[in-house]
């Protein structure tokens, strides 16, 4: 994951990272499951998430991030070499982001 501060000719700083598509993790243990009981009758819950963040649809594939002091924008799919662009070009993918959600 890359970071890269900028300043766009407005004169706001802006600070722009990747977040990268969903990662797959493999099961930590290897083994019997400590939490099953031998209890007749008992039926823990087993909620499964395949996926833990919400996203968009769109940003399946991972997006470029853009945050200032009054605003967060998403773009979808970070271009290739975003991390060594100038700061002109990482001006104008801010400007084509999209505004992201405000948190709760």
């Amino acid at each position: 994951m890359g970071l890269r501060e900028f300043t766009d000719s407005q004169g706001t700083a802006w600070s722009a990272w990747d977040v990268p598509p969903l990662r797959v993790y493999t099961p930590a243990r290897a083994g019997a499951d400590r939490r099953t009981r031998e209890t007749p009758g008992y039926a823990p819950e087993r909620r499964v998430w395949a996926e833990r963040r919400r996203r968009a649809s769109g940003l399946e594939g991972g997006w470029l991030c853009f945050r200032s002091e009054a605003e967060k924008r998403r773009l979808a799919s970070p271009p290739e070499g975003w991390e060594e662009a100038c700061e002109e070009e990482l001006e104008a993918l801010c400007r084509r982001a999209a505004p992201a959600p405000t948190p709760r």
